[in-house]
């Protein structure tokens, strides 16, 4: 629950409308594999703040 709740609240800080149905992906992903749900949950995390630094360790670009 914790991992599907992260990313939703990621996926609200893109700004970016969507219905509810749009959006029955999180559960499934967080059921199926909640570790890379909150994986993708901190990527868009550090994605949308501007003074996050890539660290290519990390996934982030080199």
């Amino acid at each position: 629950m914790r991992a599907r709740a992260a990313l939703l609240a990621a996926l609200a800080r893109t700004g970016t409308p969507a219905a509810d149905t749009e959006l029955e992906f999180v559960g499934r992903l967080a059921q199926a594999d909640p570790a890379a749900t909150d994986a993708l949950a901190g990527w868009l995390d550090r994605a949308l703040d501007p003074t996050a630094t890539a660290d290519p360790g990390k996934g982030g670009t080199q």
